[in-house]
C-alpha cells in the first residue's frame, strides 16, 4: 500500500482539513542532528522512533534535533504529503521501464528522480517494487519491472544506485511474495523459504537487488509466507536477509502491515509506518524491565532508524513542496516511453505511418490517456499529452485527420464533472451540512468546489463519533437526454432522492468497509439509480449519509466519504458506427483500446485478461471497414488478444505512458523513433494458458484462512513449457524497424585467482544493423543445463545488454558472468546454492556455444 492519501481523479479539490493531519512539533533553535546514537536517547525516545508520526513522516527527537524522515511514493512520480496536491514529474510505469531493458537508462531516471524527491522536502523515496509478474491478473504488475528475477534486480539496483548517489535514500518493497492483492492483508504464500521456488524466483530478485546495490531500507509486505507475516517473520528478515545476505539497512513495514508489538521487534522490524502507532506502545517498555525484551533489541532497532536519519541528511530539507518543473527529464521521460513501447505486430509494413496519410483515431485513450495504473503509484502530473494532439502535431496535413471516442471504457460510475454541479450560490460544487443525531440543526454547513466530502482519519471538531449524519445537496444539468446513471461511492448507509424522490439506497447499514475499499476498490461503495432525464433541465440531488462504522477495529484511520457519481446514457452502437464511418475514410485507422486504472491497480485484482465485450466489438468492426489498422494498447498486463488479433495489421504494446506518453507515441508511430522495446513479461494466448492460473489467486480453505500456493513452481513466465498454441508473444520478444544479426559468438572461460567461485564466463559476440535505419537491440543472454541431477528451466537469462547499432553498421559487445551466478540452482538438501559439473550451452539470439564445468561449486550469500 505505502502512502496514499484520497483517489486521484478529485485532483486538489478536496479540502486538506478532511485529511489526517499530525503537526510534528520541532523545536525551531535546535539545529538538525544527524549524528546522535541511540546513548543519546532516553529508552521512551528509543520506542517513539520505532514509529510513525503520520502518514508520511517518521518520529523525530525533538530535545535533541533530530529530525522526522519524510518518506514518499515512488519511482513513477513522487508525491508529496498530500499525494494528490503538488503536480509532479510522471515517468511511464515500471512495465514499460523493464520493457525498455536498458541498465543504463534506468540510473538517468534515478538521477531526476532524487531531485524530484527534494523538490517535495521527503527524505525517502519508497521504491522500486521488486515483486514479479506471476500471473495477468496481478493488480500491482505494472508497478513490477518483469516476470525474470534477474531482468527485476538488475534495473532496481541500476535505479536504486543513481537516487542514492542523488543524496535520497530509498526502500524497495515488498519483501517478499507480494504478487497478489487478494486478501493480500491476510493470505499465507504456502511456500518453503529455503525451497527452490522461493529461492530462484521471488528472493533470487532481492538477491540480484542487493548484490548490485544497497538500498538504504527495504519494506516488508502484507502477506505471510510460509505461514507468518512477512513484518514478523523471523526466518524471512532475521535469518535471511540480516544473517544470510548481511543486509545492515533499515526494515520497515507497509503501511498499516505491521501485526505484532514484541514478535516483529524480535524478528527486526525496525520501523511501522504508519503513525501514530498501534503496536509499538509503552507496553513494549513493560516488557524491557520485566525482562521478556532485551534492551539491545529496542537499541538495535532505534540505531537503525538513526542510521537512516543519517543517509538523509543531504535531502533534509523544511521548505515548502514544490513542483519541479525539469525539461530536461520531461525529454527523459520521453525516452523511456519511446524505448519501452514493444512492437508486437507489423504486417504490410503498416507502420511507421507517412506524415501526411489520412488516419483515424478511434478511442478515448487518444483524447483521455491513462499515464498510470492505481493506487500508491498513481501522482499527479504536471501535464498530460493527447496522444491525439501528438499525432496531428507531426502530420503534415492535419486536417486529414478524424477522430471518435467509440465506446465507453468505465468499469466504474465516474464522480460527476464539476462543470455539471452547482450548489445553491449558484457557484460549482455542492452544498454539505453536517448533523448531529437529535438535531435538525446543521453543525457545519459549508460549500466543497469538489463533488465529494471526505473525512479521512479524524472527524470535524463539531462531530460526535458515530453520532452523526450528513447531506449532500446540488444541482445537476445534463449535457444529453437519456437514461441517465446517478447515484453515489458511500462508506456509509447512503439514501440518493433526485428531485425529492429517493431513487436508490443502501439497504442496511454497510459493514466489513476497509480502508482499502475507499482508496483502491470504488465498485464495493456504490449505490446506483437509472434516471430519466432532458438536457439543460436542473434536477435536485440530496445523498443523505451515515457515518462508516467499522465492523472490528484495525488501527487504520476512519474513512467517512460520500461522493456524487453521474454518467449519462451512452450507445456503444452509435459510437461504433460513428468510429466505423470515419475508418471508411482513412489510408490507416489507429484503435486505441486496453485499460486504465479501474482496471489495473492497488488493491484488487482483475478477474481476467480480457478487453471488455465492448471494446472487441468496436476493433472488429472498425478493423474490418478500415484500409489498415493499427491497435495501441494501454495496459500493464497481457491482455487476451485472440478474438482480434488476426483482424488488425499492427500491434503496439503502449503500457501507461506517464506524461510524456503523447510525444513518445508519435514519435514511434511516425519512425522518429524506432521501436526497440522488448516484452518483460510473456504474454499468454488466454487467462487459461498462464501456468499460475490453476493457483492464482488465494482462495479460503477449510479453516477460514486464505492461502495461495506457487503450484507452478520454477515455470514462471519464460520458464513454463510453452507451445505456439498456448503464447501470443514470448518473453524478450519486440520488433523493430529495422533488422539485426547476432554473429561471430566466442566464449572463453577466465579465472584469476584460481578459485572454483571466481571462474568466469566472457561472452563476445557481433551486432549488425542489416536495414536501413539506425536503431537499438538488446542482446539476451540465456543458459541451458544439459546435465543437471535435478529439474531445471530449459534455459533461464543470465545477462543481457542493450546497444545502439547505426544503418549498415555492426557492434561488438562483451558481457562477462560469473560462473556461480550463471550455473547454479538452489540445492535444498544442503541449503546452499550448486553448480553442478557438465556441460551448459550458452544462447545468444541463435547463436550457441557449449562450456564445461569441471567440478561442483557451493555457495551461499548474495
Amino acid at each position: 500500500m505505502t502512502a496514499v492519501g484520497v483517489p486521484i481523479s478529485l485532483d486538489d479539490k478536496i479540502s486538506k482539513n478532511d485529511v489526517q493531519q499530525t503537526v510534528i512539533d520541532i523545536d525551531d533553535t535546535l539545529p538538525a542532528a544527524f549524528d546522535r546514537s541511540v546513548n543519546d536517547l532516553t529508552l521512551e525516545e528509543r520506542l517513539d522512533i520505532l514509529s510513525g508520526a503520520n502518514f508520511t513522516h517518521t518520529n523525530g527527537v525533538p530535545r535533541l534535533g533530530v529530525p522526522s524522515l519524510k518518506v514518499v511514493d515512488t519511482i513513477t512520480g513522487v508525491k508529496g504529503s498530500e499525494h494528490f496536491q503538488t503536480p509532479t514529474l510522471c515517468f511511464p510505469s515500471a512495465t514499460c521501464m523493464g520493457a525498455t531493458w536498458n541498465v543504463e537508462l534506468l540510473s538517468q531516471i534515478g538521477t531526476k528522480l532524487a531531485l524530484q524527491t527534494k523538490s517535495k522536502s521527503a527524505q525517502v523515496l519508497l521504491g522500486p517494487v521488486l515483486n514479479l509478474h506471476r500471473d495477468p491478473r496481478g493488480g500491482r504488475n505494472f508497478e513490477s519491472f518483469s516476470e525474470d528475477p534477474l531482468l527485476a534486480g538488475e534495473l532496481a539496483a541500476s535505479l536504486v544506485n543513481a537516487i542514492q548517489a542523488g543524496g535520497v535514500p530509498t526502500c524497495p518493497k515488498h519483501f517478499v511474495g507480494n504478487e497478489s492483492e487478494t486478501k493480500r492483508r491476510f493470505h499465507n504464500v504456502a511456500e518453503n523459504l529455503d525451497g527452490r521456488t522461493m529461492r530462484e524466483i521471488y528472493l533470487a530478485a532481492w538477491q540480484v537487488l542487493l548484490r548490485k546495490s544497497k538500498p538504504a531500507a527495504i519494506m516488508t509486505a502484507y502477506n505471510k509466507v510460509d505461514g507468518l507475516f512477512c513484518s514478523e517473520n523471523t526466518k524471512l528478515v532475521k535469518d535471511l536477509l540480516r544473517g544470510e545476505w548481511a543486509y545492515d539497512g533499515l526494515v520497515m513495514s507497509d503501511w498499516y502491515g505491521t501485526r505484532s508489538g514484541i514478535p516483529a521487534i524480535e524478528a527486526g522490524l525496525d520501523l511501522e509506518m504508519p503513525g501514530p502507532t498501534i503496536h509499538r506502545s509503552s507496553q513494549i517498555l513493560e516488557k524491557i524491565k520485566t525482562g521478556e525484551l532485551d534492551v539491545s533489541v529496542l537499541n538495535q532497532r532505534a540505531a537503525k532508524v538513526l542510521d537512516l536519519v543519517k543517509q538523509a541528511k543531504e535531502s533534509h530539507s523544511e521548505s515548502d513542496e514544490t513542483s519541479l518543473v525539469d525539461e530536461e527529464a520531461n525529454l527523459l521521460a520521453r525516452r523511456v516511453a519511446t524505448e519501452g513501447i514493444v512492437l508486437l505486430q507489423n504486417r504490410k509494413s503498416v507502420l511507421p505511418l507517412r506524415r501526411g496519410q489520412r488516419l483515424a483515431i478511434i478511442g478515448s485513450q487518444a483524447t483521455n490517456p491513462s499515464i498510470s495504473g492505481g493506487g500508491s503509484a498513481a501522482a499527479p502530473p504536471q501535464y498530460t499529452q493527447r496522444p491525439l494532439d501528438c499525432i496531428g502535431e507531426m502530420s503534415t496535413s492535419p486536417a486529414n485527420i478524424q477522430a471518435a471516442n467509440g465506446v465507453k471504457i468505465h468499469s466504474v460510475i465516474p464522480v460527476i464533472p464539476v462543470d455539471q454541479i452547482f450548489a445553491r450560490d449558484g457557484s460549482n460544487g455542492i452544498n454539505v451540512r453536517y448533523f448531529n443525531n437529535g438535531s435538525d440543526q446543521p453543525v457545519i454547513d459549508e460549500i466543497q468546489p469538489a463533488p465529494a466530502a471526505v473525512m479521512f482519519g479524524r472527524l470535524r471538531n463539531e462531530l460526535k463519533h458515530e453520532n452523526f449524519y450528513y447531506e449532500i445537496s446540488t444541482i445537476v444539468i445534463p449535457k444529453t437526454s437519456g437514461l441517465h446513471t446517478i447515484g453515489a461511492r458511500t462508506t456509509g448507509t447512503c439514501a440518493v432522492k433526485v428531485n425529492g424522490k429517493e431513487v436508490c439506497n443502501t439497504a442496511k447499514t454497510m459493514v466489513g468497509i476497509e480502508v482499502e475499499d475507499f482508496l483502491f476498490r470504488p465498485k464495493n461503495l456504490e449505490v446506483l439509480a437509472k434516471v430519466q432525464m432532458t438536457t439543460g433541465v436542473p434536477y435536485f440531488v440530496d445523498l443523505i449519509v451515515q457515518p462508516h462504522k467499522p465492523s472490528f477495529a484495525t488501527g487504520e484511520p476512519i474513512i467517512h466519504s460520500a461522493m456524487v457519481c453521474y454518467m449519462e446514457e451512452y450507445s456503444d452502437e452509435e459510437a461504433i458506427a460513428e468510429a466505423v464511418n470515419i475508418a471508411k475514410e482513412a489510408e490507416v485507422t489507429l484503435i486505441f483500446a486496453g485499460r486504465t486504472p479501474e482496471h489495473e491497480s492497488e488493491g484488487f485484482d482483475a478477474q481476467d485478461m480480457s478487453l471488455p465485450a465492448s471494446q472487441i466489438k468496436m476493433i472488429k468492426a472498425v478493423a474490418a471497414e478500415s484500409r489498415r489498422s493499427v491497435l495501441i494498447l494501454s495496459c500493464g498486463n497481457p491482455i487476451d488478444v485472440q478474438d482480434v488479433v488476426e483482424d488488425v495489421d499492427a500491434v503496439l504494446n503502449a503500457h501507461f505512458l506517464g506524461q510524456e506518453g503523447g510525444s513518445a507515441l508519435a514519435q514511434i508511430l511516425y519512425g522518429e523513433a524506432c521501436p526497440s522495446g522488448k516484452l518483460a513479461v510473456s504474454w499468454p494466448k488466454t487467462l487459461e494458458d498462464s501456468p499460475s492460473y490453476p493457483y492464482y489467486p488465494a482462495t479460503e480453505n477449510s479453516r477460514g484462512a486464505w492461502e495461495m500456493i506457487c503450484g507452478e513452481g520454477l515455470g514462471l513466465g519464460y520458464r513454463h513449457a510453452w507451445t505456439p498454441r498456448s503464447l501470443q508473444w514470448p518473453f524478450g520478444f519486440g520488433l523493430s524497424y529495422t533488422n539485426f544479426e547476432i554473429s561471430s559468438l566466442q566464449v572463453q572461460r577466465s579465472n584469476t585467482s584460481g578459485l572454483p567461485e571466481d571462474g568466469e564466463l566472457i561472452i563476445e559476440a557481433t551486432v549488425s544493423n542489416t536495414g536501413e535505419v539506425d536503431g537499438w537491440e538488446v542482446v539476451q543472454i540465456y543458459v541451458e543445463d544439459l546435465t543437471c541431477s535435478v529439474s531445471r528451466p530449459h534455459r533461464e537469462l543470465k545477462g543481457f545488454t542493450k546497444i545502439n547499432v547505426a544503418a549498415g553498421k555492426s557492434e561488438r559487445v562483451n558481457i562477462t558472468l560469473r560462473d556461480k551466478y550463471a550455473f547454479s540452482f538452489w540445492d535444498e538438501s544442503t541449503k546452499m546454492w550448486k553448480s553442478e559439473a557438465g556441460e551448459f550451452r550458452i544462447h545468444v539470439g541463435e547463436c550457441i556455444e557449449c562450456v564445461v564445468l569441471d567440478q561442483d561449486l557451493f555457495w551461499s550469500g548474495l
